[in-house]
């Protein structure tokens, strides 16, 4: 009687919540779980739990599955708004079970935080039919560890694994659970060389097996690329999926052709992953392509705004990694450009800011002006001096709305990096100003 009573009361809090126009992401959660610390434990599905998990392009990959989802006439249940945590996820499955905790779907698909994933999914009534491992890279140290810690942290919960592993197979750390996986099924995706690979780098991987270094074929950026370990072979897969070849914005497994409207390489990789769970639960390629081609993001990754005819777009960067990508992705537009860079230090930010040191400001000359922002402008300013950015076109504003303003007084085209906790703010003003209400 006691949980039925909880689940009433979380729903009339997100039932209030949103009339309030508010968030209730997370809140509803967070109060049954103080009500009853094992609240999830009463919750029962009926349906395949799909889980999606990595550092990069988590909520952006779990979107694309759920609309593909949806498309496909399946009943779905998702944490679309990305609130991939504890509270998060127990206030998703709240809102979406009966008042006697049962939860019936086709699929119910959950974005996860790492950290969270032997939190979540020791639960026998939360068994997951699929876990995606997008990929592994050092992120925000003072809140989840090292990648060895989450490795260890996933690797709990696939010692009884029997479900289905889709795993990046050109990330080292992401290959190393598969290991793990010993009832389960593995599929492996990765790339061939491409036009863009290359093959030198300061990455250096150890083979968690034997401890030497791992050797590679190829790059495609960061530490994801063909490797192989020369003593005991650790990275000696057969890919489920293989990306052939990028044109513009189509791109390859074998003949099959799909076409997006973000052609970036780490997307495509997310992409990958998707058309392996497309592939295991035979869905449609028609769908599965009309979502990849059509798809616009409303989450700030990678969300276009047109201001006074001033296109805007907004990405979130919350490692060294995913700045560093989207960066060499700025970089390649030869039109006449500005950035603004948010970073805080709040807690979900992570207080240690160091690994900003981390991003390659190289070679940035090709922007009009910078501008810095957020609670820790003034370390992205010194950061870009260091990195010989003319010190003349680098602005410090630590007002979001006034950095916005600052960046929208040109006519030049406008990007926008941010960590975590400036995103959802920024987002809602830049929709304000493309509506024309602000």
């Amino acid at each position: 009687m006691k949980n039925c009573i909880i689940v009433i009361i979380a729903k009339f809090i997100t039932f209030i919540l949103k009339l309030l126009g508010k968030n209730a992401g997370t809140v509803p959660g967070r109060i049954a779980l103080k009500l009853n610390k094992n609240i999830r434990d009463y919750i029962k599905i009926d349906g395949k739990l799909i889980v999606i998990t990595g550092t990069n392009g988590k909520t952006t990959t779990t979107n694309m599955i759920y609309e593909i989802l949806r498309k496909s006439n399946k009943k779905v249940v998702c944490n679309i708004g990305g609130n991939n945590i504890g509270w998060g996820i127990t206030t998703t499955l709240l809102k979406s079970c009966n008042i006697f905790g049962k939860i019936k779907a086709d699929y119910i698909v959950l974005e996860t935080d790492e950290h969270w994933i032997p939190v979540l999914y020791t639960n026998a009534n939360l068994k997951i039919d699929t876990l995606i491992i997008l990929n592994l890279f050092n992120d925000q140290l003072d809140r989840t560890g090292e990648v060895d810690t989450i490795i260890s942290k996933i690797g709990k919960i696939l010692k009884n694994y029997k479900g289905n592993l889709i795993l990046n197979g050109n990330d080292p750390n992401v290959v190393r659970l598969g290991l793990m996986n010993t009832k389960g099924k593995n599929y492996y995706y990765g790339s061939k060389k491409l036009k863009t690979s290359y093959t030198d780098s300061t990455e250096s991987i150890i083979c968690p097996i034997c401890k030497e270094t791992l050797e590679y074929e190829f790059y495609q950026y960061s530490h994801i690329g063909k490797f192989i370990c020369p003593k005991c072979e650790f990275g000696k897969i057969n890919y489920y999926n293989e990306l052939s070849k990028i044109d513009v914005n189509d791109f390859y497994i074998g003949k099959d052709k799909y076409t997006t409207n973000n052609p970036n390489l780490y997307n495509i990789y997310n992409l990958l992953a998707i058309i392996t769970l497309s592939n295991i639960y035979n869905l449609d390629k028609d769908i599965v392509n009309d979502i990849f081609t059509n798809y616009a993001s409303k989450d700030g990754r990678y969300q276009k705004f047109n201001i006074n005819n001033k296109e805007c777009i907004l990405n979130l960067g919350k490692n060294p990694t995913g700045f560093n990508v989207i960066l060499n992705n700025i970089k390649k537009d030869k039109d006449n450009k500005e950035l603004l860079i948010l970073i805080n230090d709040k807690i979900n930010d992570g207080k240690d800011v160091s690994w900003i040191w981390g991003i390659d400001f190289n070679n940035m000359n090709s922007f009009n002006r910078i501008i810095c922002s957020g609670t820790r402008a003034y370390d992205i300013a010194i950061t870009l001096k260091c990195n010989n950015y003319d010190k003349n076109k680098i602005i410090v504003e630590h007002d979001i709305d006034k950095s916005i303003n600052k960046l929208l007084e040109t006519d030049s085209k406008k990007y926008i990096i941010s960590n975590y906790s400036p995103l959802t703010k920024t987002k809602e003003i830049l929709e304000q100003l493309e509506k024309g209400d602000k």
